[in-house]
C-alpha cells in the first residue's frame, strides 16, 4: 500500500480554483483545464522575450534562469487561467515588474513578482467592480512601506482595494476598519469577501480583521481592478504571486481556498 503525503499534490493546486471563471492569476497551475503558459519573461541583455509555462505544476524557474542567467527577467504578461483571456501585461518595458534578478524573490521557497512604485501590470481593458455587485480575492502581498498603497485600481480613484492603514478601501466611497495594519516586510494571504447587499469581510491570513456592512450609493463609487498593483496611490515595493478574483460571494468555500493557498505558500 502506497501513503501519498497531500501536501505534494499542492503543487498542482488540488484545483480548487477550477470553477474561477472572472480572473486567476498565479505562479502554480490553479485550474487544470488551463494549458497554457505561467507568464512571459524579457531579459535585460538583449530584450529576449520567452512564454514559460509549468513544471508538476510549478512556475518552470529553470528555464527563467537559463534564459535570463546573471540578468534580469521582466515580466512581459501574466497569463490567466481563467479560460477568459483576461491576461495581465505591461508593454512598456521601464514598467514591467521583475520576476528575476540573477536570482528569484523567494518567500518559503516560492518565487514571488517584485512590482515597485512605478512597476505594474494591467488588464488591457478596463474590468469594472460596480457597487451592487458581490466580490472574492484572494492575495499574496507584502509590501516595505507603510502609507497608502493603492493595490487594485481601475481608473482615477475607483479602488477595489486600497491599504490605508487600517481603512481598507473597498470602493472609493466605502472603507473596513481593520483591526490592525498590514505590517512591511511580512507576507500575507489577503482575501476579501463582499456582499453588496449584505456586507464585507476581510480576512488576512485566515483570521477576520474587520467588517462592514452594505456598500454605500453614493453617486460614481465603483471600483475596479484594471492595475495590480496600481501605479497610482503608491509608494512601497509590492510583492505577490497569486490572484484570483470571483465576481460572486463565495462565503462557503472561501476557507477552504484560504487553506489551498496556505498549503502551498506556507504563509501563516
Amino acid at each position: 500500500m502506497f501513503l501519498i503525503n497531500p501536501y505534494i499534490l499542492q503543487a498542482s493546486g488540488d484545483f480548487v480554483f477550477n470553477s474561477v471563471n472572472d480572473l486567476a492569476f498565479s505562479v502554480r497551475k490553479v485550474n487544470d483545464s488551463y494549458s497554457g503558459s505561467c507568464m512571459r519573461v524579457r531579459r535585460s541583455t538583449d530584450n529576449a522575450e520567452q512564454d514559460i509555462g509549468f513544471i508538476n505544476g510549478d512556475l518552470d524557474t529553470s528555464s527563467i534562469s537559463t534564459f535570463c542567467g546573471a540578468n534580469i527577467g521582466y515580466v512581459v504578461k501574466w497569463y490567466d487561467q481563467s479560460g477568459n483571456n483576461n491576461d495581465k501585461l505591461n508593454t512598456t518595458a521601464a514598467n514591467q515588474p521583475v520576476i528575476y534578478n540573477n536570482g528569484f524573490t523567494l518567500r518559503n521557497g516560492k518565487p514571488y513578482i517584485s512590482a515597485s512604485s512605478t512597476q505594474y501590470l494591467y488588464l488591457a481593458s478596463s474590468y469594472s467592480q460596480l457597487n451592487n455587485e458581490d466580490y472574492t480575492l484572494f492575495m499574496t502581498y507584502e509590501k516595505d512601506l507603510t502609507g497608502n498603497q493603492a493595490i487594485l485600481l481601475d481608473l482615477s480613484n475607483k479602488y477595489s482595494w486600497l491599504d490605508n492603514g487600517t481603512s481598507q478601501w473597498i470602493i472609493n466611497q466605502d472603507a473596513v476598519i481593520i483591526s490592525s495594519q498590514y505590517l512591511t516586510n511580512t507576507l500575507y494571504l489577503n482575501n476579501t469577501i463582499s456582499d453588496a447587499d449584505v456586507g464585507t469581510e476581510i480576512f488576512r491570513n485566515g483570521a477576520s480583521i474587520g467588517t462592514r456592512g452594505p456598500n454605500s450609493v453614493i453617486g460614481n463609487n465603483d471600483g475596479g481592478l484594471r492595475y495590480l498593483p496600481s501605479n497610482q496611490f503608491r509608494t512601497a515595493t509590492i510583492l505577490f504571486s497569486e490572484f484570483i478574483w470571483y465576481k460572486e460571494d463565495k462565503s462557503a468555500s472561501a476557507s477552504t481556498m484560504r487553506a489551498n493557498i496556505n498549503n502551498y505558500y506556507n504563509i501563516y
